[in-house]
């Protein structure tokens, strides 16, 4: 099949958040930084197991990051699961490790946020850069049903690059998108005839 018609064939993909680390419930972003998940987030991929039980997938994939790993190993056990760098968060840079009011505090932050999409973060990323790493990892996907764990704000910008999901700013959370993602939580996206669609929405 040619790499159009690759584009164009069927898929079904299901993205994943991974479940919460002690960085999350402390309010911390996190990004790069490999924190494993705490015990809330190891109970959270264990109810998504038995949400999963009996959905085959042709392929299962997760970002490197430990926190995703775990989730995809709690949730789909015996499941052989791709790494994949390209699915891990924003890189958060010289925000890594703070809360929202420390981050706000940053020199920096105020330029970040005018345009989030096209320039990044001090040290890190732009949320463009994430689209476009998401998207040389889905050029790759096979069609047919797929899983792939990843993280927050990863998953919305890939969401907003298929969907054409506005950038909304959102009072009092720097990240430009209304969409949320829980924790451990599946987001089904659809591809029909080279166009992508959310089904129940």
């Amino acid at each position: 099949m040619t790499a159009a018609g690759e584009a164009s064939a069927p898929l079904t993909l299901v993205l994943v958040r991974h479940g919460a680390t002690a960085w999350n419930e402390g309010g911390r972003w996190q990004g790069w930084t490999d924190n494993p998940l705490g015990p809330a987030g190891q109970q959270q991929a264990r109810t998504l197991r038995g949400e999963l039980a009996g959905q085959g997938f042709d392929a299962a994939y997760s970002s490197d990051l430990v926190r995703a790993r775990q989730t995809a190993d709690l949730a789909l056990p015996g499941q052989s699961i791709i790494l994949d760098a390209r699915l891990r968060e924003l890189h958060l840079g010289d925000y890594e490790g703070l809360t929202l009011t420390q981050m706000v505090a940053h020199d920096a932050f105020a330029s970040w946020q005018r345009d989030p999409w096209a320039h990044p973060v001090p040290g890190g990323e732009s949320l463009g850069d994430v689209a476009a790493r998401m998207q040389s990892w889905l050029a790759e996907v096979p069609a047919g049903r797929v899983i792939a764990f990843s993280h927050s704000i990863a998953i919305r910008t890939l969401m907003r690059a298929l969907l054409g999901l506005a950038l909304v700013p959102q009072p009092g959370y720097p990240i430009p998108y209304a969409e949320r993602v829980g924790h451990a939580r599946p987001v089904t996206l659809r591809r029909v005839g080279g166009v992508w669609s959310r089904p129940g929405r």
